[in-house]
């Protein structure tokens, strides 16, 4: 009886702190409207737009990001970027790499009609906020 107690404190517990952790970072939505304002700046071929939703701790050119994946996917960001699902969402109200909150958002994309997998990596920290790091595979 005492380890079902204990373990149903640790559940409320666990669940207690996952609820403040999120009222404070970011949500779901407003992540994937994030991205999805960074990729529309993308597609418009407006690269400083773009930048703006970097973290100020990971500046990338990111025309120059972008022209590399397009060379070697054989692919046109301008030509569209349709999102097909999000994939994965995680969270972590402070992470010791970061010194901050850490978000990752996972989605898989249609651009010239070739499937990709973006995953993208919000940080908020005493050095800014923003988008920390972007990968996508074919």
């Amino acid at each position: 009886m005492k380890t079902k107690s204990l373990l149903l404190l640790l559940l409320v517990l666990a669940l207690a702190l996952s609820l403040v952790a999120c009222s404070e970072g970011l949500s779901k939505d407003e992540t994937k409207a994030l991205t999805e304002d960074f990729l529309g700046a993308v597609q418009r071929g407006d690269f400083e737009a773009a930048e703006a939703y970097l973290h100020p701790e990971r500046p990338i050119d990111l025309e120059k990001y972008f022209d590399g994946i397009e060379g070697r996917a054989a692919i046109d960001f301008q030509s569209g970027i349709e999102i097909g699902r999000y994939t994965e969402y995680s969270y972590s109200a402070y992470d010791s790499e970061f010194a901050g909150s850490d978000c990752e958002l996972e989605l898989n994309a249609t651009v010239s009609g070739v499937a990709l997998e973006i995953s993208i990596e919000i940080v908020k920290n005493d050095l800014g906020y923003g988008i920390y790091e972007i990968d996508i595979d074919r």
